[in-house]
């Protein structure tokens, strides 16, 4: 939402001290965003920029770039091998820029690809949700070992084991963090409000995530909220 004045407002989302001893120093970050009824701004200059940039880079530069390793060495905090399992802005870089033809880039639905856009230039992990698919406010925590999740691109729903970190609403566990979302609330044609998220870990401050947010909000075409 925006202020009297203006100003957008940030949040951040509940971390649970459990999940806090996990990843110290993270932190997500949220804004609110609109997409108007004729789609957000095309986002294709942004991943051409993105493209000249990375698309000569060898592996190890793309991993050596400070942003880049700060969001592996949260992916080994977690658990996972930064390579097998690589942070979303590497991943963004490998399959759609480094060594890759001009509009090689993923493409899967105007809204994602315009924050994906955001993410890939200034990089940092970013990602969205429909706004109106959440129910209550959502956290960073540890699953129980019950609940159930759906993730995109999968058969189907599975039993999360306990201990593992993902981002929950207050009905549903939404995402398991810094590897895959949930169906329930992936952004469509018809999504017309999305809550916006960036992630801040030790290397990649606040404002950095902030900057990012309001560059994907007003490429969506938007106003922020």
């Amino acid at each position: 939402m925006t202020t009297a004045q203006g100003t957008p407002t940030f949040r951040k989302v509940a971390v649970t001290p459990e999940a806090r001893a996990l990843v110290p120093g993270v932190q997500v970050l949220t804004l609110e965003a609109q997409i108007p009824a004729d789609g957000p701004a095309p986002a294709d200059e942004v991943w051409a920029a993105a493209h000249a940039e990375w698309t000569g880079a060898s592996r190890a530069e793309v991993r050596a770039a400070p942003n880049v390793a700060a969001y592996r060495e949260l992916s080994r905090l977690i658990g996972s091998h930064p390579d097998k399992r690589p942070p979303s802005v590497q991943a963004l870089i490998d399959r759609g820029l480094r060594a890759k033809p001009l509009g090689s880039w993923p493409k899967i639905n105007p809204a994602v690809d315009a924050v994906n856009a955001v993410a890939v230039r200034d990089l940092v992990a970013l990602g969205l949700f429909d706004r109106d698919m959440l129910e209550g406010e959502v956290a960073l925590r540890l699953t129980d070992g019950t609940e159930e999740f759906a993730a995109l691109g999968a058969d189907g729903p599975v039993i999360l084991e306990a201990g593992g970190l993902v981002l929950a609403d207050e009905k549903r566990v939404l995402s398991q963090f810094a590897h895959r979302d949930g169906v329930h609330q992936a952004v469509t044609a018809q999504t017309r409000r999305v809550l916006l998220l960036a992630c801040s870990v030790p290397g990649v401050d606040e404002d950095t995530c902030r900057d990012a947010l309001l560059a994907a909000a007003r490429l969506l075409g938007g106003t922020s909220r």
